[in-house]
């Protein structure tokens, strides 16, 4: 049994207890973890991995004693699990994490006896604890250059100078001397409990109509929308699960809607809106007799307003817009535009609307400010913008304004090209032909092949600008030009042969 001070039955107003269970020890199914045995003792503790877990056991002196007696109560606790672990208190988070994981048994430290009590634990276990929220991947190679040093425990990486061994390691020695010393430089993070956010209602008559059902969603909304507020949360993901009454007593037919939100809202009136119209275009199928409300959950969002811009409309507004418009016009009607890989000019898909909480975007270390995506490796502060030197001069590349819909236009053709342009079209002027290169043909899926053969299947388009094709339009019906005008004027034209017809398709700028 490792040695203890006789003073370290003295509890401080802060005291922590950890947890190691080394490799190799049995690990009973069920709730034999560490993590459920730290619940019976203090919600305040934190799993660093799933062998080791830290809690805060200053309150427990009324009810347990004095800081052995705490330890003993937990060593009971995990023998009658059927868990062996090593147990250390400490006045510090990082003395005792640091003594569980080199001593085994029961060990107490008394307060300010923490450096003295890690002094002789090799400093290879700095490779083993992680107290600090990011370990640098340079982590091994630095200590290794530290044991080159001599330095073989803790107690010696403690008495060195700090400012010359940040001047030779840089600022993570700090953290490494400050755990040799036992010092806390973070904070304990409880573990909070993963909470569910539901409600279920069981009526007392079955319902038909949307009308009375509003009623019963208000009335399972707003407790929510309470608790979400108070945990800084929002509705990423709404299920409305609706059990309908059928001839069969023993089973239930059961409608499930899932409505994925553009953005976290608690707002219960733009909530039962979202939800009634989702309803109204999926109608359930008969009466209900049990309303139940699921909330996938996620954190609040946080709005950076200016003083000079317009303030956009909120999240809610905007989401009950798009339900409206999906409700009268069908979901797949309206969207943001997706590029598709084909050569087809113009061509488009239409995709929903993304969130504005990504997980992948938050992991690449982004933020949103605004509904503007900045990186946090890219800021750079106004004082080096105006120190650094001007930035080269990038060459000006052209750019083709294209037309939603093709201009038809009137070509003159002399020799096969175009000698002239003009159009009824205002805002062009048209003219004489002075420069012109092509033709390219293209046509859609031309490497289809002809319609009517093997592999040469005619597409619809998904959406494209071009005028639509006839039953009769092969592969290569679709002949470009670019062709500079006498006013200075560059235009994109094709001539569409199937429909013997020239049109406008985009400005050079």
């Amino acid at each position: 049994m490792p040695e203890t001070n006789p003073q370290s039955a003295i509890l401080t107003p802060q005291s922590y207890a950890c947890l190691y269970q080394p490799p190799g020890s049995p690990r009973p199914a069920g709730d034999g973890t560490l993590a459920a045995v730290a619940h019976e003792f203090s919600p305040r503790f934190q799993c660093h991995g799933d062998d080791l877990v830290a809690i805060d056991v200053s309150g427990l002196r009324r009810m347990f004693g004095d800081a052995r007696a705490i330890g003993d109560a937990v060593r009971r606790e995990l023998a009658a699990r059927g868990v062996r672990a090593h147990v250390a208190i400490a006045s510090t988070r990082t003395a005792a994490m640091v003594l569980a994981l080199a001593r085994p048994g029961l060990t107490v430290v008394a307060p300010g006896d923490e450096a003295a009590a890690l002094a002789p634990i090799p400093i290879d276990f700095l490779e083993r604890i992680h107290v600090e929220p990011q370990s640098p991947p340079s982590r091994s190679s630095a200590l290794s250059a530290v044991k080159r040093w001599g330095l073989s425990t803790l107690g010696e990486l403690a008495a060195l100078p700090a400012g010359e061994l940040t001047a030779r390691l840089g600022k993570q020695a700090l953290a490494w001397q400050a755990t040799a010393r036992g010092e806390d430089r973070w904070p304990l993070v409880p573990a909070l409990p993963e909470e569910r956010f539901d409600a279920s209602l069981d009526l007392e008559w079955p319902i038909e109509d949307l009308e009375p059902l509003s009623f019963v969603l208000t009335r399972l909304l707003e407790p929510l929308s309470t608790r979400l507020e108070r945990r800084d949360r929002g509705a990423a993901v709404l299920h409305v699960l609706l059990r309908l009454v059928t001839n069969s007593c023993s089973e239930r037919e059961t409608v499930a809607r899932r409505l994925e939100l553009p953005s976290p809202m608690r707002d219960v009136r733009a909530l039962r809106t979202l939800a009634l119209l989702d309803l109204e275009a999926h109608p359930p199928g008969g009466a209900i007799d049990r309303v139940t409300l699921v909330i996938d959950p996620t954190p609040g969002r946080v709005l950076q307003h200016t003083l000079f811009t317009r303030a956009h409309p909120t999240p809610e507004q905007l989401s009950t817009l798009l339900a409206r418009l999906g409700a009268l016009m069908g979901q797949d009607r309206f969207g943001a535009p997706a590029v598709v890989d084909s050569h087809r000019p113009g061509a488009f898909a239409m995709t929903p609307f993304t969130t504005d909480y990504n997980v992948e975007r938050r992991d690449r270390g982004e933020r949103r400010v605004n509904n503007v995506s900045v990186s946090a490796n890219s800021a750079v502060s106004a004082f080096d913008c105006a120190e650094s030197p001007a930035p080269s001069p990038q060459p000006l590349a052209s750019a083709l304004r294209r037309c939603r819909q093709p201009v038809p236009a009137r070509v003159a053709v002399v020799d096969g090209r175009p000698a002239r342009v003009t159009t009824d079209r205002r805002g062009f002027a048209g003219g004489q032909v002075t420069q012109c290169v092509g033709p390219w043909r293209t046509s859609g899926d031309w490497w289809a092949g002809e319609a009517g053969k093997p592999g040469g299947e005619e597409r619809v388009p998904i959406a494209s600008h071009q005028p639509p094709a006839t039953s009769h339009q092969s592969p290569w019906d679709r002949d470009e030009w670019d062709v500079a005008l006498a006013d200075g004027a560059v235009y994109r034209i094709f001539q569409d042969r199937a429909r013997q017809g020239w049109f406008i398709d985009a400005i050079a700028d």
